[in-house]
């Protein structure tokens, strides 16, 4: 209600949206139980949270999804106050750890494949044997046979003019 505008929220308003805050809450709890079980999980998480908001078509919730429950640790003297227990870092050790090395800057080349249908024999192209680029050539005319029924047609070497090649 405070989020909203309404400072001061009646008993009797707050005693006739109580039953439907809970019937939707039992709903979204349900629906999060259902991507549990589907996903043959034991614990219930904020992902499948998020999945059944969405499935309500209302807004996910925003926040820290952990793989395993977190472990909380009992406060001193206190019955009902929990904490979880963070490892202390020192901050001058990892300032004194040395820096990881940079990345290497993105970059990119280009070449040309083929020029006027002749393929130039340059580092980025493959090379062609002698002896299974004149094989290829004697058998180019006469269809393969590669066991059973199943015919493999040679390719073949288009011409195209400039305005095709653009």
């Amino acid at each position: 209600a405070q989020s909203v505008g309404i400072a001061q929220l009646k008993d009797e308003v707050a005693d006739a949206l109580a039953p439907d805050v809970e019937y939707r809450l039992r709903d979204i709890v349900q629906e999060a139980l259902k991507f549990m079980s589907h996903g043959r999980r034991n614990s219930l998480s904020t992902e499948d949270i998020n999945y059944a908001l969405r499935l309500r078509n209302a807004e996910p919730l925003y926040g820290f999804a952990y793989r395993e429950a977190p472990h909380f640790c009992r406060a001193g003297g206190q019955a009902d106050v929990f904490y979880l227990s963070d490892p202390e870092i020192n901050l001058a050790d990892i300032l004194s750890e040395p820096l990881p090395p940079v990345p290497v800057e993105p970059s990119f080349t280009t070449h040309w494949l083929a020029i006027n249908g002749v393929q130039p024999s340059i580092p980025q192209n493959p090379t062609l044997d002698a002896g299974g680029s004149r094989k290829r050539s004697l058998d180019a005319d006469e269809p393969k046979r590669v066991g059973g029924d199943v015919e493999v047609t040679p390719l073949a070497r288009h011409a195209l003019t400039a305005e095709e090649q653009s």
